[in-house]
């Protein structure tokens, strides 16, 4: 089993002048990982998944995603953008797909990459692994960050069939720095890769990556970031086209339900999610055994897959249409993927096996944990059980939780309070 880090880096930040206590955070957390404490958010790192439910929610602009400064740049002879294939639905219909590539050369970077060219290698690569390993049905997918988390903080009987290969952007990274140090002579410290990131998740996974051997990417700019400074140079490329390969076919990726229906096909059954509330209760049927019929389950976090990811400009659903329209008018290029096979086959894209996260455990000392599991069923037959979350905490049972864990008190139950004020109304 692999080490398990004593701390978690997250691309989320709270900005406690701006939260108001509002709890529409503590309501959309998958993992119960914030609480509201005295008007103020506070996120446990040891449950947080980065799944930017909570970024997305906040209209006070209290939490807030954060990514690297384009200042690092300055570090790196030789700078490489890799683009998920979400950046290109970002764009308005009169912004070709080759103009959107070619704006990220003018902000600072010497080559754009795209997810995009890995497309048909990861299908092959998952096909041949759902064939290698016929004792474990289903196969959940890894390419969501935050599904990966979200397995090993809640669902970690299940890591086992999670698909144990580098993730797409590594693996493109990896052969990236091969073959740019092979063929320009760039030193391996010159050599700047950065992943221009759809959602939080990617971002963290960039430099917290889970199972991978080593830090592949040097850094993670937020799609928004990227789009924003790309804009100022739209006009310029529209009024010069520029020659430059694109590759519309991989761009399917990005959406929802593609990648299943890439995988599936006469020996392979495939199942697509999206949506971090959907995959939970797949995931709770996967523990139960009751999907065991399918042989690949593709699981995303965001709504529409990474064209809903929190660090996107665009509507996730006017993004799918770009993108299904460039998909639709592209002309295919061909892509040379000797390189990738020659380091796949080396057992380059191995990763250590994933771990469960450990969260909150009531006592280290198992007579003390059983009184305070009593304690907390104590209080749970004293509060309304309808964890409607006004007390900054998700649930009853989180509140119970708390109170015996000393982060809360009884007196935090709203729904107690305004009883026990009608009921000193009432005998007075």
């Amino acid at each position: 089993m692999s080490k398990q880090k004593a701390h978690y880096f997250h691309a989320i930040q709270i900005l406690g002048d701006n939260c108001t206590g509002c709890t529409s955070c503590v309501r959309v957390c998958p993992t119960e990982a914030i609480r509201v404490r005295n008007r103020k958010a506070i996120i446990d790192p040891t449950r947080c998944i980065d799944c930017g439910n909570c970024v997305t929610v906040c209209h006070f602009h209290a939490i807030i995603p954060r990514s690297d400064s384009m200042k690092i740049l300055e570090d790196y002879k030789y700078k490489v953008a890799i683009l998920p294939a979400a950046y290109f639905g970002q764009f308005t219909e009169d912004v070709s797909y080759e103009v959107a590539k070619a704006a990220v050369l003018k902000i600072g970077f010497d080559e754009v990459a795209e997810e995009a060219v890995i497309t048909e290698f990861m299908v092959k690569v998952i096909r041949q692994y759902i064939r290698n390993n016929r004792d474990k049905r289903p196969i959940l997918s890894s390419n969501c960050p935050a599904v990966v988390r979200l397995i090993q903080v809640k669902y970690p009987s299940l890591l086992p069939s999670v698909f144990h290969q580098e993730a797409p952007m590594s693996i493109l990274t990896r052969y990236l720095r091969e073959i740019i140090e092979e063929e320009k002579g760039i030193k391996d410290e010159d050599l700047g890769i950065f992943l221009i990131a759809p959602c939080v998740a990617h971002v963290t996974a960039v430099h917290q990556p889970e199972g991978a051997h080593t830090h592949l990417q040097d850094g993670a700019f937020s799609v928004s970031m990227i789009y924003g400074k790309a804009r100022e140079h739209i006009k310029e490329l529209q009024n010069n086209p520029p020659k430059i390969d694109t590759y519309p076919k991989g761009l399917t990726w990005a959406l929802s339900g593609v990648q299943a229906e890439l995988v599936d096909c006469e020996d392979i059954r495939t199942l697509s999610v999206n949506g971090i509330e959907n995959v939970m209760e797949i995931l709770s049927r996967v523990e139960d055994h009751y999907l065991d019929q399918y042989d690949y389950i593709v699981l995303r976090s965001c709504t529409n897959g990474c064209v809903g990811g929190c660090l996107n400009v665009e509507n996730p659903f006017v993004a799918m249409s770009r993108l299904k329209k460039m998909i639709k008018e592209g002309k295919p290029n061909e892509i040379n993927l000797e390189g990738i096979d020659k380091l796949y086959n080396s057992g380059e894209f191995d990763v250590v096996p994933l771990a469960p996260r450990p969260i909150m455990e009531l006592d280290k000392d198992i007579k003390s944990a059983i009184k305070k599991m009593k304690r907390i069923n104590e209080f749970l037959t004293m509060l309304p059980g309808l964890n409607c979350g006004a007390c900054g905490s998700p649930s009853c049972y989180a509140l119970a939780e708390d109170i015996v864990q000393d982060r809360a008190s009884l007196d935090d139950c709203v729904v107690l309070l305004k009883r026990h004020s009608k009921e000193e109304e009432d005998n007075y």
